[in-house]
């Protein structure tokens, strides 16, 4: 997918305003055939790099460190939300679970579960990747 950026209000780049100005009209413009000094750029064909517009082209790939950036933002406002949830349920809940029976308060139970919650989930998700990891190892010999 290509986009044209040329439209009829776009602004004049420092050439076009250069050439517009007055003194840019009496003043000699140097051209390739009229002026002797420049010399011709060396081009070397193993080393040629891509034109400007095949980089432009290019799609812009997400990398594991832009990843891990939003993954750390979202868990922030979670934990911002969560925070506010435990200040906000403060009154004492009893829970009961197999043989023991404690009162604490609501968010602070919720928060235990929460934690909880989360190492079951760490847990099954190390297990699976050390199942890949294994499989990888064992595909590649």
């Amino acid at each position: 997918m290509t986009q044209s950026f040329e439209s009829d209000d776009r602004r004049p780049t420092t050439d076009e305003t250069l050439a517009s100005s007055p003194a840019a009209a009496s003043a000699p413009t140097p051209t390739p055939s009229t002026d002797s000094s420049a010399k011709p750029a060396p081009t070397h064909s193993s080393t040629t790099q891509p034109s400007t517009s095949e980089t432009s082209r290019r799609e812009v790939t997400g990398s594991l460190a832009g990843s891990t950036w939003v993954g750390l933002i979202i868990g922030a406002l979670l934990l911002i939300v969560l925070i506010v949830f435990i200040v906000q349920n403060q009154q004492q809940a009893t829970v009961t679970l197999f043989a023991w029976e404690f009162s604490l308060s609501a968010g602070l139970i919720y928060l235990i579960f929460a934690i909880f919650g989360a190492l079951i989930m760490a847990l099954v998700g190390g297990v699976r990747m050390l199942q890949l990891r294994r499989q990888v190892r064992q595909v590649s010999r």
